[in-house]
């Protein structure tokens, strides 16, 4: 079971501030609809191919055509010189939805359907957070 550390929750907080100030996504729209992020951390299989880091990567670039995210980053962690256990994934996806109901409609579009038939035997496991503006 994956608990939410305080370091992996500021982490992903701090990611959804980017993303919402980014794309000017207010976190209170007129009709009252709370926008979604959804973040994903994956860890492959073979973490040591690069032709498998880039197929996710590839196929993440298609996946995110899916026209309820409004806003996505696909990403790998930052080198740097000090140690950081919270680093140890080796892909991410960042997406927002204008809504709370758009991801749902997002998990049965045929895209996403055909990345997770296309890539699902590339990571060992993920791990996911999902937060609604406030």
């Amino acid at each position: 079971m994956n608990r939410l550390s305080r370091r992996k929750f500021l982490a992903a907080a701090s990611l959804a501030t980017i993303a919402t100030t980014a794309t000017g996504i207010s976190s209170r729209q007129a009709s009252n609809k709370q926008s979604l992020m959804h973040v994903v951390y994956y860890y492959l299989k073979n973490p040591n191919s690069e032709a498998d880091r880039q197929k996710l990567i590839d196929g993440l670039h298609e996946l995110v055509t899916v026209k309820q995210i409004k806003y996505h980053h696909i990403g790998v962690p930052q080198k740097f010189d000090a140690k950081d256990q919270y680093k140890d994934y080796h892909v991410s996806l960042l997406m927002v939805f204008d809504e709370e109901g758009d991801i749902d409609v997002y998990h049965k579009d045929p895209i996403h359907q055909k990345f997770v038939a296309n890539c699902k035997d590339l990571w060992v496991r993920t791990v996911k957070y999902d937060s609604l503006a406030v």
